[in-house]
């Protein structure tokens, strides 16, 4: 089956996924499979910090309710046993009991057992997270194209690439192979450029607990922006991709001769997304402010590329366009200290704000604050990728700006979106993960949940919109909460970013993590070029027409499911740069 490309900028369905859009259900050769029995037990593989809230779901499916669970040390310290108490937990997602054992702060690794089942081990210790980010990091230098990689491929794609409106042979070699695929997308390589910088930002050599420093990660940046550059056209706008195909298809996924002028030369897709523009403008400020100190003439090198983009476009009018251009005023008032800067970030703001759903719609008083779509589009806001970026471009600008007439609007606006919109919709699962959105009524021929007067919310994407799995989603979700969490001082907040993260890494339905290298039953990746990566993330559960969560875990190859994607990655490192990192 061919690996169908995901949406690359709001509200626009890449080509690609149109056969994808008319499929009713997942590969078929899944339900030819006898699928291996669930573990009950949900919990994630990782484990805990010490002062973190700390839960264990045991799936239900009829029979006797456990009532308590027991949890014991079982690694080299003194004896530890405790016996805690179960209670049931009504859910969307089926019914659990939960369990807590958030006082428990001694260090060590464990095991709980429910009902004579056992969990995975798991630690309690400070660097329960802060490990796995070099692994996470090293999902980069193993997707390097135009070059020889050790132990991965050798030097490949040295022919890229040709234009596909004139067939213009221009040098874009360089960059990383997106996915379990061999093309070059730039809304996810420009994401992975604003993750690791806010990296290195906030982290600052903490990033790596072995102490190998920050030239690792401003290397490869660096490796990353040799591409990005190269994408900049002589209008100053951003080309869209290289090896998407002719028309979106799979048709330049594939290995070349390195030899320019032949039939096997991929071609430049000369298309310029606005969402691109105002990713790249954002990356841009950024590097010039990480590289000030360790590179200062290539700090100044990134403001003039990112001025030529700037002044080739025009914000656009859809929330999350808005939300990069926001950035990316933002990160350039940063990088040039420019009032002008300031007022342009604050006017986007403002636009992005008048696009809220500040009013009940409907005859509902159940849920508010979400994003509309665009000034011309009123349906609430959905996005498989970038969520997130609205909020956190709110509150970005309110760090940025503290003392703007409009700041606390801004703050308000993420409240809300929180208080009247995430936190119910996340409170409808025991595992308090994000769905991934609300409808007005029922646009197509599946199951979709009735919320109030009207609506109705999915956790999953509908069958007809794709229904890939939502790991970046449930991360970019993860991000914002941090965010927030450390902007309103809101525990509530940075717990429910954990829970996003956890159900990627193994508190999940089918205890499954999602990280290879980390944790227990890890899926067999769709990564048909280079196989198994080690700290790469996968697209996880998706969704049938059901809502009912799906997983290929019988080696069925799904590109849905288990095909790694970089914006996995590139959430993954973001959002813990800022849940362990600085706040300043």
């Amino acid at each position: 089956m061919l690996r169908r490309s995901f949406l690359h900028h709001a509200g626009v369905a890449a080509p690609a996924l149109l056969a994808a859009q008319q499929q009713r259900t997942l590969d078929p050769r899944l339900a030819e499979l006898t699928p291996r029995p669930k573990p009950a037990i949900a919990l994630n593989h990782l484990g805990f910090l010490p002062k973190a809230r700390k839960c264990v779901l045991y799936r239900l499916s009829g029979g006797a309710e456990p009532r308590e669970f027991m949890m014991r040390e079982i690694g080299s310290g003194p004896p530890f046993r405790v016996t805690r108490p179960l209670k049931r937990v009504p859910s969307d997602l089926g019914d659990c009991m939960s369990g807590d054992f958030t006082d428990v702060e001694r260090e060590g690794m464990y095991q709980i057992t429910i009902a004579g089942e056992i969990s995975v081990p798991f630690f309690i210790r400070p660097d329960v997270w802060r490990r796995t980010l070099p692994k996470a990091f090293s999902f980069y230098p193993q997707k390097r194209c135009g070059t020889a990689v050790p132990n991965v491929h050798p030097l490949c794609h040295m022919d890229d690439a040709r234009r596909r409106d004139n067939g213009q042979h221009i040098d874009m070699t360089g960059g990383w192979h997106d996915a379990g695929d061999l093309r070059k997308w730039m809304t996810s390589a420009l994401l992975s450029g604003t993750a690791l910088s806010h990296m290195v930002r906030n982290l600052g050599d903490a990033w790596d607990l072995a102490g190998s420093g920050l030239g690792p990660v401003l290397d490869e940046i660096k490796w990353g922006n040799r591409y990005w550059r190269k994408m900049q056209d002589i209008d100053g706008r951003i080309f869209n991709d290289v090896a998407g195909g002719v028309r979106g298809d799979n048709s330049d996924n594939h290995w070349t001769d390195n030899q320019i002028g032949n039939e096997d030369d991929r071609y430049i897709n000369p298309s310029k997304p606005n969402i691109v523009q105002a990713q790249f403008v954002t990356v841009q400020a950024l590097l010039s402010q990480i590289y000030r100190s360790a590179d200062p003439e290539y700090a100044r090198q990134c403001v003039p590329a990112a001025l030529r983009c700037w002044n080739a476009n025009t914000p656009g009018s859809d929330a999350l366009g808005l939300g990069w251009w926001v950035l990316a005023a933002v990160e350039m008032y940063r990088a040039a200290g420019d009032i002008r800067w300031a007022e342009q970030a604050a006017s986007l703001a403002g636009r992005l704000v008048a696009l809220q759903n500040r009013d009940f719609t409907g005859e509902q008083k159940l849920v508010r604050g979400f994003w509309r779509t665009s000034s011309d589009d009123r349906s609430p806001l959905l996005h498989h990728c970038f969520p997130g970026i609205p909020a956190i471009a709110l509150m970005e600008a309110a760090k940025a700006l503290p003392d703007h007439t409009d700041a606390r609007r801004w703050r308000d606006s993420v409240r809300l979106y929180l208080d009247e919109y995430v936190l119910p919709l996340t409170s409808r699962n025991a595992y308090r993960i994000m769905p991934f959105g609300i409808f007005n009524g029922s646009p197509s021929a599946e199951k979709y949940r009735p919320l109030a007067g009207g609506l109705t919310y999915r956790y999953f994407m509908p069958v007809a919109r794709g229904a890939h799995g939502l790991t970046s989603h449930f991360e970019s979700f993860a991000a914002m909460l941090a965010t927030a969490g450390r902007a309103f001082q809101n525990k509530e907040y940075t717990d429910l970013a954990y829970r996003q993260l956890e159900w990627i890494m193994g508190a999940n339905p089918f205890g499954a993590c999602l990280m290879t290298g980390e944790g227990m039953r890890n899926p067999y990746p769709h990564s048909r070029y280079e196989g198994l990566a080690v700290g790469a993330i996968m697209n996880g559960m998706g969704g049938n027409e059901n809502d009912e969560p799906v997983l290929d875990t019988e080696y069925g190859f799904d590109w849905h499911t288990t095909e790694y994607w970089q914006p996995h990655n590139a959430w993954y490192l973001w959002t813990h740069s800022v849940l362990e990192g600085r706040w300043a």
